[in-house]
């Protein structure tokens, strides 16, 4: 058991070191040997086009997940989302090749069919994707991901010796990468499993209407991590936005260990929640609660650390390009790291207990929120107003999934959580007179010695911690 857990997580956390790493490392190489202005362009048509195919997925991939993991007779709603998503990239790319062909006073309006080419195909892997996911399956499109976002690294440094890296050179690699994972998952699903591309059309409509309910909240919720992006790219400067979204990829990077383990806690908490009839037994809650201490142990240390080496380490890999001129974004974003871990962990529980009402109104709220948030602090402070706008949003959100679970599932743990973040903040402000290296030595000895004296980490949580993830 305990070796197949390991499996999982090491081919979960293939994935992740593919899509965040790599493909981070991919994005750093670009925002370095580009201009900090046609890096803001290429961020705003990202923003702009992943928003569309989260538009375009109508929540299903979660649905799907939850499905196949609880049925095996549920394999079918793979490829429902798959036909689905082929129909809505056909037509989405028609109407953008309209806009090009009527919007031509505005470069950004010609490159967007393109990038959103790019990014339909990635969107019409999700069903793929998703269908390994559901069976625990995470290392073929690990692999997939690994050479794919390799390729994009050699062939961004390869035009970068030419000169002949721009805006349409990186929306060509883009292009490319994205056709190829699609391929290779295809042959890999066609050949190595039982997917199949029938479906029965009464059951897509039922599938749809119960995507229907979680539909808004993943949008609303996309909306939380991008509409900043977009708003930004409106308001202010492709300079401003370049600076933001260096920030915030390296963000999403630091968000790793989330990335690995939530495609694994998902299903098994779909099943512990059919299981159960969505009221886990006091063992269950034990491991559940443990689980979360530990890992919001680590989610507090990440930033913690992250903070300290930001400007001098940053900095000198950019040649001073980024550090200095988004280190208060940095850290206003890294906060939200913990609360996000959190929110995962409760907004898994609702979502395997089919809450996706409360789910729904929860993230429709936040968003609304972010919205105005973004609306009133951009004009202001620029890429630190969307920063706040954006912590302001996760701290609600996380108040909000608190109360839901509590009230409906079980009660959660908080005051380790709490703890954790009080032991961090005194710490960084301790060290912060320091050199570099003391902060670091001294941070990393000071936090787990402070959380193992209050008793917040002990043998029994980490062995609650295992229990958890081998079910």
């Amino acid at each position: 058991m305990k070796n197949k857990l390991v499996a999982k997580l090491f081919s979960s956390g293939l994935q992740a070191v593919a899509l965040q790493v790599l493909g981070g490392l991919f994005f750093y190489l670009i925002s370095i040997y580009l201009s900090k202005d046609n890096f803001g362009v290429i961020s705003w048509l990202n923003a702009v086009t992943l928003f569309l195919t989260t538009v375009l997925g109508f929540g299903l991939d979660q649905v799907v997940v939850r499905r196949i993991a609880v049925s095996p007779r549920s394999d079918w709603a793979a490829a429902a989302f798959f036909a689905h998503s082929i129909i809505g990239f056909v037509i989405t790319f028609l109407i953008l090749i309209l806009l090009q062909a009527l919007v031509k006073s505005k470069a950004v309006y010609q490159l967007l069919p393109w990038f959103f080419a790019a990014q339909g195909l990635i969107y019409m892997g999700i069903p793929l994707k998703q269908f390994l996911n559901a069976k625990e399956k995470f290392m073929p499109y690990g692999i997939i991901a690994i050479v794919s976002n390799t390729g994009k690294i050699v062939a961004a440094c390869l035009l970068f010796q030419q000169q002949k890296l721009n805006i349409q050179g990186v929306m060509i690699i883009l292009i490319c990468s994205a056709a190829f994972e699609l391929g290779c998952l295809l042959v890999f699903l066609l050949t190595k499993t039982t997917f199949g591309f029938r479906f029965p059309l009464k059951a897509y409509t039922k599938l749809l209407k119960e995507a229907s309910a979680p539909y808004l909240s993943v949008l609303f919720d996309m909306s939380l991590s991008r509409l900043d992006w977009i708003l930004l790219g409106i308001i202010t400067t492709n300079t401003i936005l370049a600076d933001y979204s260096f920030a915030y990829r390296a963000f999403e990077l630091a968000r790793l260990p989330m990335v690995i383990i939530a495609p694994v806690i998902l299903p098994r908490l779909s099943r512990l929640m059919a299981a159960n009839n969505n009221q886990p037994d006091i063992a269950t809650r034990q491991s559940i609660n443990s689980f979360g201490t530990v890992e919001l142990f680590f989610g507090v240390m990440v930033p913690l650390i992250l903070n300290i080496l930001w400007e001098p380490v940053v900095g000198r890999i950019t040649g001073g390009k980024y550090g200095y001129s988004n280190s208060s974004e940095f850290l206003i974003l890294s906060a939200c790291i913990p609360l996000q871990l959190f929110i995962n962990l409760l907004w898994s529980l609702s979502f395997g207990a089919r809450k996706y009402g409360s789910v729904t109104t929860i993230t429709v709220i936040c968003a609304a929120i972010n919205v105005g948030l973004n609306l009133i602090l951009i004009p202001i402070w620029g890429g630190n107003g969307a920063a706040s706008a954006f912590l302001l949003t996760t701290l609600l959100q996380c108040g909000l999934y608190y109360r839901l679970v509590g009230k409906q599932i079980m009660a959660v743990q908080l005051r380790p959580f709490i703890l954790f973040m009080v032991f961090a903040i005194l710490i960084y402000l301790l060290v912060a007179p320091m050199h570099i290296m003391g902060k670091l030595a001294l941070s990393v000895t000071l936090y787990p010695l402070a959380a193992i004296l209050s008793k917040q980490i002990t043998k029994q949580q980490w062995y609650h911690f295992k229990n958890f993830l081998s079910r």
